[in-house]
Formats: C-alpha cells, sequence, structure tokens
C-alpha cells in the first residue's frame, strides 16, 4: 500500500517580479524532493519489467540523471 502525498499547489504566482520563484513555490518543489525510503519493501516484493516506458530527466548537484519509469 502506498501512502498518497497531499500536499496542495501554492496559491501565489509562480515567479515574482524578479523572474525567480516565489518563497511558495520554492518549498513546494523542495519538499517534492525531501522524502524517505527504505531499503527493503515491506509489503512483498515485485519485478518490475525489462524495458521501461520512459526516463525522466533530471539534474543533480549539476549532473544529469536519468531516471526510468514503468508502465505497471
Amino acid at each position: 500500500m502506498t501512502t498518497p502525498q497531499n500536499q496542495r499547489l501554492p496559491t501565489s504566482p509562480l515567479v515574482d517580479t524578479t523572474g525567480r520563484p516565489t518563497r511558495a513555490w520554492q518549498l513546494f518543489l523542495l519538499n517534492l524532493l525531501n522524502f524517505t525510503s527504505a531499503s527493503s519493501a515491506t509489503a512483498g516484493s515485485a519485478t518490475l519489467p525489462a524495458n521501461p516506458a520512459g526516463f525522466i530527466e533530471v539534474t543533480v548537484n549539476g549532473e544529469s540523471k536519468r531516471i526510468p519509469y514503468y508502465n505497471v
């Protein structure tokens, strides 16, 4: 069973007059990345398909990473 994330979108504009994200959006986006995970599954195990459906490209500490996602 997964726990849904109940994070509401900020109601302020995305960027301020300087073109930078507002504080509310900065906190929201940072909280999307701040999560915890376990080193082992507690609800059983599943085998992922051999080929991912696609990749999400992100930059971590200035380095480009590709995270696979699957249609399961």
